[in-house]
């Protein structure tokens, strides 16, 4: 036997103690991955009046197969977004075009019209981010949003994330041309906040940061 490879001759770190389990449950939300039995709520909503403009087909209406398809293409990660108290769902959320290369993932989101501006969409960004950061060695997430959506994202801008880019006068739609900007959460920035952030979300005291 080599002497070198000895158990008794390697410096074993002791193992380090952490929670492995992904924090997906909130105070008002709760996350779970998407199943065969959401396609019909998921294509409600993304077909309901308020979103129909502003979500991914942008006014098109693609045949029920054709969207089941689009559901899981470029897809890393999807979960819906339910309420904790009783499953209901609410929306979806999801990453797409992850690219290993450069550590960086996009996420959109879409939300059923009775549960805008109710800080459910803040909520899943927050777990979901987290959980993304968490999960695996990201450095960036990005999320695009159309001009007249980002008015309830401007508060975070500087704090939260950072604008990287800005189409503008983009993407056409009730009679004018909008802007299309990209917000860019960083992974350091994150992990420095997110214990405060995620601990107001769960309805925790800020956990002990462990290192990263």
């Amino acid at each position: 036997m080599d002497e070198r490879f000895t158990t008794s001759s390697i410096d074993i770190p002791a193992p380090r103690a952490h929670d492995v389990a992904a924090r997906l449950r909130g105070r008002r939300v709760a996350l779970r991955p998407l199943t065969a039995q959401d396609y019909d709520f998921v294509y409600s909503i993304s077909t309901a009046p308020e979103n129909l403009v502003r979500w991914r087909f942008r006014g098109s209406t693609p045949s029920p197969e054709a969207f089941i398809q689009s559901l899981w293409q470029g897809v890393m990660a999807q979960f819906m977004i339910t309420r904790p108290d009783d499953g209901a769902p609410v929306g979806l959320i999801y990453c797409y075009n992850t690219d290993p290369r450069s550590q960086t993932t996009h996420i959109a989101i879409i939300i059923a019209p009775e549960y805008e501006r109710q800080g459910w969409v803040m909520d899943a960004f927050t777990l979901f981010i987290g959980y993304l950061f968490e999960t695996w060695n990201l450095r960036k997430v990005y999320y695009e949003t159309i001009e007249f959506n980002y008015a309830q994202f401007a508060s975070g801008a500087g704090s939260h994330f950072h604008v990287e880019g800005c189409f503008k006068d983009h993407e056409f739609h009730a009679g004018q041309y909008w802007h299309i900007y990209t917000l860019a959460f960083y992974r350091e920035e994150w992990l420095t906040m997110s214990d405060r952030t995620l601990a107001y979300v769960l309805g925790t005291p800020p956990s002990v940061k462990h290192p990263q």
